[in-house]
Parts: structure tokens; sequence; C-alpha cells
């Protein structure tokens, strides 16, 4: 079984993931729209968009919304009339549902997120069009970005096409949905994280108050450093500290994601989460060579065509060390 199945291929039986709980349940049907973990007993609903996107996630029955924790954040999607785009919104909501599901398993508070707290805003998410996909709309050009706790994606970016040209054109290693939504992600988590430790953030990062529209305009006009390899994880990195942090949070949610899939199917021995996270680094170095050597017997792209280097570390180490404070210790963090 797979974390988008809604049905078991084998017995036949429906299946529900619950994201708090991150566990997928066997389900038996409780009346309309209603279902029961045949494993527990526990009572749920199912997502409102199960029949017209597929979404697998359950509500709990105390929750007066009938789309799920994912599938209720966003706002705005992709005009239907338009055959391709009911495929595109499919897309979008399976890749948003995985996103959030790493950020259960790192311990972020997402329900209030989702909500918005009185330091946070609430999440939304916007799939919007331009012309280069749909002409009947108004925008030329529409790109990802967040703002205000609106996170804003192209809807063509669901099309590999679409992507492998903007790769091409932005002379990039790699562009994925997933990483789209993760980088989005970690622009809108980041006052959550480094609140308390601005000072730290800074002189891993640089400092966030460089004027912003000025340092792109200076990235896009003069180019990358020829030496950036050597302190960012992607030469869009070194444009701002803020994109140099989303781009390197992109990349701690990859390595926890894909060494958790790795372990669950045996292809590292041992679940290695608890061994701190340069180790976790080893394991991810090893693994990498080998994903990116069988995808070369496969006539493919490296699957991970990055490297690592010890000033990239020691980022995603501090990261590793945000994330752990404020999964042991909330918003008590600054005082513990």
């Amino acid at each position: 079984m797979f974390f988008e199945n809604a049905q078991c291929e084998t017995c036949g039986s429906s299946l529900g993931f619950e994201p708090q709980q991150q566990r997928l349940h066997a389900l038996e049907c409780d009346g309309r729209d209603g279902a029961v973990s045949i494993s527990t007993g526990e009572k749920f609903m199912r997502c409102g968009l199960q029949q017209e996107l597929g979404c697998n996630w359950l509500i709990s029955r105390q929750d007066n919304n009938s789309q799920c924790l994912s599938c209720r954040t966003t706002h705005i999607i992709p005009t239907l009339t338009l055959p391709k785009n009911h495929l595109r919104w499919e897309r979008l909501e399976q890749t948003k549902r995985r996103a959030f599901y790493m950020l259960f398993r790192l311990g972020l508070p997402l329900k209030s997120l989702i909500a918005g707290t009185a330091e946070m805003p609430p999440l939304q998410f916007d799939f919007l069009e331009d012309r280069r996909s749909n002409p009947e709309v108004m925008d030329d050009f529409i790109y990802s970005g967040h703002r205000h706790g609106v996170i804003t994606v192209n809807a063509a970016e669901a099309d590999d096409s679409f992507r492998a040209a903007n790769r091409e054109l932005m002379n990039e290693l790699y562009r994925t949905l997933l990483g789209h939504f993760r980088h989005e992600l970690g622009h809108y988590c980041w006052l959550l994280l480094t609140e308390n430790d601005l000072v730290e953030f800074r002189r891993f990062f640089g400092d966030e108050r460089e004027d912003y529209q000025t340092a792109l305009d200076r990235y896009y006009n003069e180019g990358v450093h020829a030496d950036w390899r050597e302190f960012y994880i992607s030469a869009y990195a070194s444009s701002h500290p803020m994109e140099d942090w989303a781009e390197t949070w992109a990349h701690y949610l990859h390595i926890a994601d894909t060494l958790e899939t790795a372990k669950a199917y045996g292809v590292i021995a041992k679940d290695c989460s608890h061994e701190g996270f340069e180790r976790m680094l080893t394991y991810w170095a090893e693994l990498t060579v080998a994903l990116n050597a069988l995808n070369r017997s496969m006539g493919v792209d490296d699957a991970y065509p990055f490297i690592i280097t010890s000033t990239v570390i020691k980022k995603l180490c501090f990261i590793d060390r945000l994330v752990t404070v404020w999964r042991t210790y909330g918003h008590n963090a600054a005082t513990s």
C-alpha cells in the first residue's frame, strides 16, 4: 500500500489516512460519508473531496469541516472549464498532502497554523494560472511564492513538461512540485521556528532584512557567483537569506522523508532519526549515491544532483535543532 491509496489492491478494503495520528486505517462503511476503523473502532468522516480528487485523508467526528486538514487550506483552484485543470488540481492536492505529512512527522502544530494563531496568519493556498497555460486569464506570468500566510503555486507546475521547460530556462538542477510546496512552506514556517533565534539565523544564513527585490534583481541581472556550491545548497539559495533558508528547509524535508521511506522499505537497515542529524547525513550520502547510480543505470537524470558541503551541513543542523526544540518545548522554547 502507498501513501495515496484509498483502497487495498489485494483485499479490497477501503483505506483512510488520519494525519494527526499519522496512521493508515482499514475502514468499513458507517453510513453516508462515515467510516469506522476496523482495527481500533474509531469513527471518522471521509474528506468531502474523496470522490472528486481521490483524497484519502480522514476527519475527526468532532471536526465541523467537510474537508480534511489539507484540502481545506486551498482557497483558489484552477478553472475547471479547462479539461486539463482537474488533473492539475488533483496532483496539486496530492502533493500538498505529502508535504503536510512531513510537517506532522516533525511535530509542527499544523492544525493550529491552518486555523491561524496570534503570531501566525492562517495558512492558505492559491492555485493560479497564467496565459501560458490558460489564454482566458489576465496574468501573463504567475510565480510561486508566499506572502502573509498565502502560498501561491502556478497550477501548470503540476505538468511535467511545464516544469522541465522552466528548469531549462532557469538553469536549475532540480525542479519538482513537491519541492515547490516544501520551499514555500519553509517561508511560512520561518517566523514560527526562528522568532527566538534570529541572531543564530543571521549567523548561518545572513541578514533577512536585506532588501528582497534589490537582492533578486542583482541575482537575475548579474548571475550567480562561481563559488556558490561551497556555501549554498542551490544557486537560487544565494540570491537572498530568506531564499537560502527556504531552499535549505526544503532539502531538510527531502532528507527526513526519503530516509524514513528507505527504512520502511528495507533499503537502509535501521531507523537513523534518533542518531543525530549529522549521522543521518551519513546515511543520506550513502543512499543518494546509490539512488543516482540506479537512475544512471536506467538512463535518467540523477535523483539528487546536489553536493552538501560543510557550510550547508551547519545550516541543516541549525534547522534540525530548531525543529527539535519546537517539538520538545513548543511556544515555551524561548524560556526552556
